[in-house]
């Protein structure tokens, strides 16, 4: 049923599942790398997943949650996986795109960390 529109709370519990799947397919990635050949496509599903996270967040109208759902981003570790799996221009764009955005967008009175302890306190 994911085609219901989600706002609020109910936005961020849905996001931290799609942040759950960039780490694991990021962790799948590195545990089998040396067994099978790592495929482009492999890095790139990881973005894409990322990149689900990003647009939610752009659409979220509570600035509040927002805020923290940003800060999850950054305290996950997705960011850096979206980074670190760049294997494209297109992807290389995308990522530097939304790089730009979370910048223009961030509490830079609050830290990530603050932020997301705040998170996990609700």
């Amino acid at each position: 049923v994911s085609r219901l529109p989600r706002t609020g709370l109910k936005n961020l519990a849905y996001q931290r599942h799609y942040i759950k799947i960039t780490r694991l397919l990021d962790k799948m990635n590195h545990d089998y790398a040396g067994r099978i050949p790592i495929y482009p496509e492999f890095k790139q599903q990881v973005i894409y997943e990322a990149l689900r996270v990003c647009h939610c967040i752009r659409k979220e109208p509570d600035e509040k949650i927002r805020q923290r759902m940003i800060a999850e981003v950054f305290v996950s570790g997705m960011f850096k996986r979206m980074v670190s799996n760049i294997c494209s221009v297109k992807l290389g764009y995308q990522v530097l795109l939304w790089a730009i955005r979370f910048s223009q967008w961030r509490d830079k009175a609050l830290t990530p960390r603050r932020l997301a302890h705040l998170t996990l306190d609700s």
